[in-house]
């Protein structure tokens, strides 16, 4: 059986190591031009948002959770401090695949890291077809589907930068016809 105090300590938990991966991913070299590879990552805006609504959902289940422990409201501080944490438990690991998703595109090649999974490398000269297909992150915008041979390779997901990735690829050759 759960006890309160664990669910209290994951409200904490949750949000801290949360802060502590973005300092983390801090110290990394901000710099996202390089002369000789250009990376493409979920916006930092994006991330510090998401870090936001985990330290708020921790602060606010916790009051709760305690007002709910005084017996200010009827409610049972289990199922309160639950439900916030199953916020919190869902929204961390959503939020590392999304910081863990990248495209690295090289002069020749290019390396995609995905949400889950290992990281593809497919050099542009071996691009068969590249297909639009809908995206359920962004509204009103559209996903890439890139493919070798009759194999789905990767996948470029519109939260990225997808006009700037395209143009280093440099296959519209094989790129599905937008009205299509």
């Amino acid at each position: 059986m759960v006890t309160t105090g664990v669910l209290m300590a994951i409200a904490v938990l949750v949000p801290l190591v949360s802060v502590f991966v973005v300092r983390l991913g801090s110290l990394e070299i901000s710099e996202r031009h390089h002369s000789h590879h250009d990376t493409y990552m979920i916006a930092g805006t994006f991330s510090w948002g998401v870090l936001f609504s985990m330290l708020f959902m921790g602060a606010f289940g916790l009051i709760l959770g305690w007002l709910c422990l005084l017996t200010t409201f009827e409610a049972d501080p289990k199922v309160v401090l639950a439900f916030s944490d199953t916020f919190l438990l869902t929204t961390f690991a959503a939020w590392m695949a999304l910081r863990r998703y990248r495209v690295v595109t090289f002069d020749d090649y290019m390396c995609v890291t995905p949400f889950i999974g290992s990281v593809a490398t497919i050099r542009y000269d071996e691009i068969s077809a590249m297909e639009w297909n809908p995206s359920f992150l962004v509204p009103h915008a559209r996903n890439v589907s890139v493919f070798v041979g009759h194999r789905r390779r990767a996948l470029l997901w519109a939260v990225l930068d997808l006009d700037q990735i395209l143009m280093r690829i440099n296959r519209f050759d094989v790129l599905e016809n937008l009205t299509s």
